[in-house]
């Protein structure tokens, strides 16, 4: 799968999380666990991102793609930002269903811009065989952080018990 194609199905899988978060009213319980799978969403796209398609789009000689990219790491610090934010908070504060909204709509805006200026530059610039290798790499970074996620959290379920 080509690396545009990857993004666009991460950022419809953060589109439905956030979905969800709206869909759970007032239920804190499950508000904070989908607050938890929305930042670890977002903190594995960004890292994917960073890391492999933004450098790769950051060394193409057309400007455009340059600024794209920079915008989008703009948009990348406002989020990590709002996350810091939320993980101060309780879903039962009061700023919490705001500061939630905002990072929706950060997120919204990050994505449009992103596919709309940034896939644009990286269609027009990379070949089509560059975009599925940059794809691969992606997925096996996303593999790799996924995994290390689960096993930070055995060892930490495990110490818990211990």
């Amino acid at each position: 799968m080509d690396a545009t194609t990857l993004l666009r199905k991460d950022h419809e899988a953060v589109r439905q999380l956030f979905r969800d978060f709206s869909a759970a009213g007032n239920d804190a319980d499950a508000r904070r666990s989908l607050y938890r799978h929305i930042r670890h969403e977002l903190q594995t796209q960004s890292r994917v991102e960073e890391h492999v398609f933004y450098p790769a789009v950051m060394r193409l000689r057309a400007e455009p793609a340059r600024e794209a990219v920079r915008d989008a790491l703009e948009d990348h610090h406002i989020v990590d930002g709002l996350l810091a934010e939320l993980d101060q908070l309780e879903p039962e504060d009061v700023q919490y269903g705001e500061k939630m909204r905002t990072l929706q709509q950060s997120v919204e805006r990050h994505i449009a811009s992103e596919e709309e200026a940034l896939f644009t530059q990286a269609r027009i610039h990379l070949t089509d065989e560059r975009l599925e290798r940059l794809g691969q790499d992606m997925a096996s970074l996303r593999e790799s952080l996924v995994g290390d996620t689960l096993l930070s959290t055995d060892v930490s379920r495990a110490a818990a018990r211990a």
